[in-house]
Parts: structure tokens; sequence; C-alpha cells
């Protein structure tokens, strides 16, 4: 999100309120109300216009359009402390770099076919079937 306040310069911003004064001192006395009035309407509309800006970014900020990542560091290992190694994906394909203090390679991976998973159903086994120990001394029936 971009703030109006880092876009201007403090020499304007400083214009601009310099200006606001010598404009409420001037409108004060002719209108037929008081200064302290005048300044008071204006302060009401800068913040209903600063209250209505904020809820209008943050209601855009909710409705914008998803963009794809161009570039995504997949997963990341360090093999040493001063070497390591990634998984990059950059529009759609795969890279291998390896990195370290003094060296950077980038190594282009072949695409890989997307093959279907098989499912495998599980083998039926019979239920065992649970029988009484037999005890000596005691006949069966």
């Amino acid at each position: 999100m971009t703030d109006l306040s880092g876009r201007v310069s403090p020499r304007a911003r400083l214009l601009g309120a310099g200006a606001l004064l010598v404009g409420l001192s001037a409108l004060g006395p002719l209108g037929g109300m008081s200064g302290v009035m005048v300044a008071r309407v204006v302060l009401a509309l800068v913040m209903v216009v600063g209250v209505g800006g904020w809820w209008l970014r943050r209601g855009a900020a909710r409705t914008r359009v998803p963009v794809a990542e161009r570039m995504k560091v997949v997963c990341r290992d360090g093999l040493s402390p001063r070497c390591g190694v990634a998984l990059v994906e950059a529009e759609g394909r795969s890279f291998l770099v390896t990195f370290g203090d003094s060296f950077a390679a980038v190594h282009a991976l072949e695409p890989r076919e997307e093959v279907a998973p098989v499912v495998v159903a599980q083998a039926r086994r019979p239920r065992p079937r649970w029988r009484m120990p037999h005890v000596p001394g005691r006949g069966r029936s």
C-alpha cells in the first residue's frame, strides 16, 4: 500500500500547512463566522476524508485479484555455514541454486511429467475366526 505522506516532501507539507493557515485566517471574518468555527469545520472535513480514504484502502486490499508469484523459493537448506542449496520455481520452471560466499550456480531442472497416482486397493484378508482355547480336562460339547 502506498502512503501519501511518504510521497510528499517535508517542504511541501510545510507550505501546505502555511497556506491552510492563511486561508483559514482570511475566510473567517469574510463569512461572518469566527476563525474557531471555520477551523472546526475544516478539521471535521479532514477527519471525514481521512477515515473515508482509510476505509476505501482497507476495502480495496481485500478485493484485489491475487497476482501469481513470478519467483518462489520452494525450499532452502544450508550445506555448511557458508554454502547452501535452494530449489526455486520461476515462471513455471524449476531451478536448483547452489550458493556460497563467492559463488552461485544455477542449474535448470527438467520438467517432471505429472503421473496420476495409482490407487491400489488393499487386499481383503479373511477375518480370523476366534476360538476358545482348549483347556485340558474339559471336554468339548
